[in-house]
């Protein structure tokens, strides 16, 4: 049903949103620190590495180089951390966090090879780690990444890397969960960053169909983001929807009273059954709506197609925005990838 995922580079990556996931992976590491395994320490490097900056702190430097896309300079700072590793921790810790930036830099076949040297340092799974295992596995062979979410779920990774490795799948709907601190937005931020899932529908000339598909466009859920912005996210989108000459647009606004007593009487629904009201209230073939999450640095731009019909989610896209620029450049690479599509 699906056509294709893409890994986009995600220039204005959070780095709230990379630190909580070194943390939560510090936070599954640290058994691992003091293991009966771990080799000894030379005292001639301790003494060497007194004078040396924490590698924690270079990586946190490594990801504050990435919120400005300098992805090299990253690369090059968890490469310094990484030498100056002492335990496992450290260790596994790096080579996750050279996996992501090497992901979101398209690179994902290096990623892939960082990430299977994190493992191999033997320490336990974290739940940035099993998201990435996802991210990495779903470019390849979606049913396969599917089933190795589901193993790494049946075991335990944490209810927000389950959640969000749903919405990716297009399972759940990120307008549906609880975002309210900004650990939350962090977290969300740092998974589902870079990441889109393009719809398999056919064109509407291999439908018999001449009339092109009817997209309704509503405001976005707002997690913690002003106004202005979710403002700038709607027109952006519907701007954006509107230059495709195989789509016709219709905005919310045109039927504002009628508007306002369903979003009244939907209070509270769930974001599907709101779609399918929608949907019905414009003859609509399609919903786009999507979520405005503030992060740290910036916004969480999640746009999201449903149809009107069933309510599943055709299409999606996950970026950073550091500013209304680069939102209406996310709107932008959204509207492109849901082109073709049929009534």
């Amino acid at each position: 049903m699906l056509r294709g995922y893409s890994i986009k580079a995600a220039m204005a990556l959070s780095a709230r949103a990379l630190l909580t996931l070194v943390a939560c992976a510090a936070l599954a590491l640290t058994a691992c620190a003091g293991s009966p395994r771990e080799a000894p320490v030379d005292p001639e490097r301790t003494v060497a590495a007194v004078d040396r900056p924490d590698p924690r702190s270079v990586l946190a430097g490594a990801i504050t180089s990435s919120l400005y896309g300098e992805l090299d300079s990253a690369r090059r700072a968890v490469d310094e951390a990484l030498a100056l590793a002492m335990d496992r921790t450290t260790l596994a810790l790096g080579l996750e966090a050279r996996a992501w930036i090497l992901l979101l830099s398209g690179s994902d076949e290096e990623a892939r090879r960082a990430l299977d040297e994190s493992a191999a340092v033997g320490a336990p799974s974290s739940p940035g780690r099993a998201v990435l295992e996802f991210r990495l596995a779903a470019t390849k062979d979606l049913a396969a990444a599917k089933e190795r979410a589901a193993l790494a779920v049946a075991q335990g990774i944490g209810e927000r890397a389950e959640r969000a490795i749903a919405v990716m799948l297009g399972e759940a709907d990120l307008r549906d969960l609880p975002i309210d601190t900004p650990e939350a937005a962090a977290e969300y931020a740092t998974y589902l960053a870079g990441y889109g899932m393009s719809p398999a529908a056919a064109l509407p000339a291999a439908t018999g169909s001449t009339e092109p598909p009817v997209v309704v466009v509503t405001e976005p859920e707002s997690h913690g983001a002003d106004d202005t912005t979710v403002q700038v996210a709607r027109l952006a989108c519907r701007d954006a929807l509107s230059r495709r000459p195989s789509l016709r647009v219709v905005d919310a606004d045109s039927r504002r009273a009628a508007l306002d007593e369903l979003e009244l009487s939907l209070a509270g629904s769930p974001a599907v059954r709101r779609d399918l009201a929608l949907g019905e209230l414009f003859s609509a073939d399609y919903v786009a709506s999507g979520s405005v999450v503030a992060a740290d640095s910036g916004w969480l731009i999640a746009y999201s197609l449903s149809s009107a019909k069933d309510g599943h989610i055709v299409a999606s896209d996950f970026s950073m925005a550091a500013d209304h620029r680069a939102i209406m450049a996310a709107a932008s690479r959204f509207a492109a990838s849901v082109d073709g599509l049929a009534p």
